[in-house]
């Protein structure tokens, strides 16, 4: 069973959701939003400008993806090919020598001016 609303998609009370691919095609045709909203208001649909410009950053948005249109990843049962291309590193080996939170401290603020009213010599 195939289900066609009657309406667009969108809360019922937006006025220029049924206008969105026109508003979308003048926008890509390099009209303003003021311009978009006086053509709207000559069709009949008066709005403002900031829901205009509401509707267009809608469009620019991606839709989000329900959990049902997400597609499916086949589990591979091969232990290389489910295995990542390349290791994460570990703590240790982004650590290449063990200091004490004092002695970054001591690096970080060496050689910075913490007195703004003094400026840096060079």
């Amino acid at each position: 069973m195939k289900l066609n609303p009657r309406t667009p998609p969108g809360r019922s009370n937006r006025k220029a959701r049924a206008c969105v691919a026109e508003i979308a095609r003048l926008r890509l045709v390099g009209y303003g939003c003021q311009a978009i909203r006086e053509a709207l208001a000559d069709a009949g649909v008066n709005v403002s400008k900031s829901t205009v410009q509401r509707e267009l950053a809608r469009l620019s948005r991606p839709a989000p993806i329900a959990a049902w249109q997400m597609p499916v990843l086949p589990a591979h049962q091969d232990p290389e090919l489910a295995a990542p291309a390349a290791p994460t590193p570990t703590r240790q080996s982004l650590v290449s020598e063990h200091r004490c939170g004092k002695d970054i401290a001591e690096a970080f603020v060496k050689g910075r001016i913490t007195n703004p009213l003094l400026r840096n010599r060079s």
